[in-house]
């Protein structure tokens, strides 16, 4: 068991070693392979910009435009957007858990004539919805 002990020891002796270079080599200051600027040769009469070759621009091939069709060609008026069928509600009412959302469609952009044709009420319940206060949602 004695000879097993020694060669384990070796064993976790090598590989400590190996890691302890392995973190050392890490953290060792990196040597460029590249030349530097300065170990170049500069010959006396040339400065080193005029030693660089001259760089090539980047041309870039633009596809030709294609002419533009004729006015003919195209349609007069674009189709009008499909809306979707307004469903008629009965008694020209806006259901309560839609008086936030029309409040919403008033605010940010619709006007109440657009508002009242999406629900199929007239202007006047649209503008009575708007003029009432907001339910706050406090209790007393």
């Amino acid at each position: 068991m004695d000879e097993w002990q020694s060669a384990d020891e070796r064993n976790n002796r090598e590989k400590m070693d190996r890691a302890r270079k392995a973190a050392e080599d890490l953290f060792k200051p990196v040597q460029s392979t590249v030349p530097s600027e300065v170990a170049r040769p500069v010959p006396n009469d040339t400065t080193p910009k005029e030693q660089q070759s001259p760089r090539q621009p980047r041309i870039f091939t633009v596809p030709p435009r294609l002419p533009l069709t004729p006015k003919a060609d195209r349609p007069v008026d674009p189709e009008p957007i499909r809306r979707r069928a307004v469903v008629k509600r009965p008694g020209n009412a806006v259901p309560p858990s839609q008086i936030g959302r029309v409040r919403t469609l008033a605010t940010y952009g619709m006007t109440p004539q657009q508002v009242a044709e999406l629900y199929g009420v007239t202007v006047d319940e649209i503008n009575r919805i708007l003029k009432a206060p907001a339910y706050s949602g406090k209790s007393r």
